[in-house]
């Protein structure tokens, strides 16, 4: 293993997201749920991956995951309407509440694809375009692989702490801002994937269980305040509505605590040693150009020691 192959690699794995976000950006009649879906899940897992040359790089990483962000937020109102659709109708709320609500989803959604024009889309993907081409002037040859590891620890760290304000507290605005590391600290750590699969991958995947259960609750936050804003109800139909959602979020959030407690159990040194460590003995040589990795020999049966 090179000395500071990680880097590269990583490196290479960001290109590829935002070069994927870049493919799949919808243009104006695109915008199914799903492409929606798909690009606002693939800018994440670029902003993910920047974040990881946060510490080491500073402004450039911080430029790029700011611009990512800006093209994000362009495809986030319809991601949201899309969600709030689906949210009522698995909630099956009565007439008096699932009439007036779904007119006001509709109209929203019209709007927004009025404002979603062609010059949007192609500055988009011109935005995207060009974040590639600035990622291979990025000097990365000072950051070695405990740059990379001790980023991650980083990640892990503010999840931790945001973690326990939010489960400490009541503000949902606390539950959606230790989401944001969550989903962060889920692609970094399946990035990073090949060094040792079993732990790695198996982390990421309860990671994203844990992701997907702040996200339902956060959704349903978001159809709660769009429904008092703009829904149209009647201040019965609005109480009613919201004594159905507080219902299901209570759910949502002790079951985010628990798989929280779970995957934020090690403290934040001992989390950093174990990383670093499958990082110095990988169990896949990286190919840094094109952003993956071929299994060398048998997985060892123990992890190495930190």
């Amino acid at each position: 293993m090179q000395p500071h192959a990680w880097p590269d690699y990583c490196r290479a794995l960001l290109a590829a997201s935002v070069a994927s976000a870049a493919g799949c950006f919808p243009g104006r009649g695109e915008e199914a749920p799903e492409r929606v879906h798909r690009v606002r899940k693939t800018l994440k897992e670029s902003r993910a991956l920047a974040r990881l040359f946060l510490p080491s790089l500073g402004e450039p990483a911080r430029v790029t995951i700011a611009a990512l962000a800006v093209v994000r937020r362009r495809v986030g109102r319809a991601r949201d309407l899309d969600v709030m659709e689906s949210r009522l109708g698995r909630l099956a709320p009565p007439p008096e509440i699932a009439g007036p609500l779904g007119e006001a989803i509709a109209r929203e959604r019209d709007a927004a694809q009025r404002a979603h024009t062609a010059f949007a889309t192609a500055a988009s993907r011109a935005q995207l375009g060009a974040i590639v081409k600035r990622l291979e002037g990025w000097d990365i040859a000072h950051v070695g692989d405990a740059g990379i590891a001790e980023a991650v620890a980083r990640t892990y760290r503010q999840g931790l702490r945001r973690g326990r304000l939010a489960f400490d507290g009541a503000d949902p605005a606390a539950l959606h801002a230790l989401r944001s590391r969550v989903v962060d600290l889920r692609y970094q750590l399946s990035a990073l994937s090949p060094a040792w699969p079993a732990a790695l991958g198996a982390q990421s995947d309860e990671l994203n269980a844990l992701r997907d259960t702040l996200g339902d609750f956060n959704d349903l936050d978001v159809l709660a305040r769009f429904a008092a804003e703009r829904g149209d109800l009647s201040p019965d139909a609005l109480a009613a509505l919201a004594e159905r959602l507080e219902a299901k979020q209570m759910k949502l959030r002790r079951r985010a605590g628990i798989e929280f407690e779970r995957l934020f159990a090690e403290t934040p040194d001992a989390f950093a040693a174990r990383l670093a460590a499958y990082l110095r003995h990988p169990l896949a040589k990286l190919d840094a150009k094109r952003g993956g990795a071929s299994k060398t020999a048998a997985p060892s049966p123990a992890a190495p020691s930190a």
